[in-house]
């Protein structure tokens, strides 16, 4: 965005530090709130899709739904609004220190047991609260999930799941008037890619049980993505039709079987049932 320029002042109380990163919706950036001396996660909407209202709704209902949430693991939002001199939707966040898990994986490779136990742990508080708040997050996967520094002693670092700008209430994606297939292809449930079909907490525990894996083995689960030429149309096979092998069985066929702990098997199988009803 060239009018977001270091030192230049958006919406009459951030002043912009440096570019932070760039999304389908929107671009972040390192500000500093005028307000309270402190430094911010400032999103705002592409300008480009300002015209389209479903879009801006998209973008501005994060803040809503983020506020709802009663969990620490979930990216605080202090301030959203309209700037008055563009037009532009933002949001206020709290700026973190840390990087996604999918930076993580790529730098560092399969995760300790422990470790992964401890990110599961946090991870599931945000996510509970989100579904007795009545939310779903409907996009989880490894870069939707930040491994912060903690400021908590004795905490080696904090969880936080970002992105709840593709999130929907239960009350408003049980027909098939309201639901649509959104989400990352390789992250995805069976039943988002079929509009008929509710969206429901089960929804985010199969995205859940593939991040596990995930997250145990630095490898996707799926196989489409490692061969040549690979399409979605393969994926979505490899999806809703080809037999699911368990998680052992998987990661010794990518050579990387030790990784995967004992009971895990059990776990992931429930978790993958392609019947939603047969998830936690």
């Amino acid at each position: 965005m060239s009018f977001l320029q270091p030192g230049s002042i958006f919406g009459n109380d951030f002043r912009i530090i440096r570019h932070l990163s760039s999304g389908g919706m929107g671009s972040v950036f390192v500000v500093e709130q005028l307000s309270t001396g402190k430094q911010r996660a400032l999103k705002v909407m592409h300008p480009r899709m300002l015209h389209d209202p479903k879009l801006r709704e998209r973008f501005t209902q994060e803040a809503r739904l983020g506020a709802k949430i009663a969990s620490d693991h979930v990216v605080e939002v202090v301030g959203a609004g309209l700037d008055a001199e563009t037009g532009i939707p933002w949001m206020a966040m709290e700026l973190l220190d840390g990087e996604d898990l999918s930076k993580v994986i790529a730098r560092r490779g399969a995760m300790p047991v422990g470790e992964v136990a401890a990110v599961m742990a946090q991870l599931g508080h945000a996510l509970g609260a989100a579904h007795r708040a009545g939310i779903v997050h409907r996009d989880l996967k490894a870069a939707n999930v930040f491994l912060a520094t903690s400021r908590r002693q004795g905490l080696p670092f904090m969880v936080k799941v970002l992105d709840f700008g593709i999130a929907k209430f239960l009350n408003m994606v049980t027909t098939s008037a309201t639901t649509s297939a959104i989400g990352s292809p390789l992250w995805m449930a069976p039943e988002q890619t079929d509009p008929a079909k509710p969206v429901t907490p089960a929804t985010d525990v199969w995205s859940l049980g593939l991040l596990a894996y995930n997250l145990l083995t630095g490898k996707c689960f799926w196989m489409t993505p490692s061969y040549p030429n690979a399409s979605i149309a393969a994926l979505l096979g490899e999806l809703l039709m080809l037999p699911l092998p368990s998680a052992s069985a998987r990661a010794a066929e990518q050579g990387v079987g030790p990784c995967i702990p004992r009971g895990f098997d059990e776990w992931f199988a429930r978790c993958l049932s392609r019947d939603p009803a047969g998830r936690y």
